[in-house]
């Protein structure tokens, strides 16, 4: 989603749009997903604390734009919620723990058969896989 357009909807919302939650959300709109609170805050381009990044957040979450995913290191890891950014699943390297993105769509008849078999109503997806990335599989030689 063009971020103008990303930053309509949150405003529609009544999120007043700070330039911390600008250039936060313009990461995200960017492609950057699975980032801790400290991750992105190594990625602003001006220097805040921490806390400004943990209410950043939490108020990009609270408007739907951000969901977290906690790991299985405990730690929050934030992605953009798929009214704003497509559904995609991650790669995760059993070697050096980092994650990739992965785009992907499941099929439509997939998910239709999930939910008609098992009583459910799926609303988003989150696929990870796992194996090693190309550095930590050539290290294997």
């Amino acid at each position: 989603m063009e971020s103008n357009r990303a930053w309509e909807r949150l405003r529609e919302q009544g999120l007043r749009m700070t330039p911390l939650k600008k250039e936060v959300v313009g990461l995200f709109l960017d492609g950057a997903c699975g980032l801790t609170a400290r991750d992105i805050m190594d990625r602003l381009s001006t220097g805040v604390h921490i806390s400004s990044v943990h209410r950043c957040l939490a108020s990009l979450e609270k408007a739907g734009f951000l969901r977290p995913d906690r790991n299985d290191d405990g730690v929050h890891r934030y992605r953009c919620s798929r009214q704003f950014y497509p559904d995609h699943g991650h790669f995760r390297c059993a070697g050096c723990g980092r994650r990739f993105p992965v785009h992907y769509r499941l099929p439509e008849a997939f998910l239709r058969e999930i939910e008609s078999s098992g009583g459910f109503r799926i609303e988003g997806s989150d696929l990870i896989l796992e194996g090693k990335c190309n550095k930590c599989a050539g290290s294997e030689d």
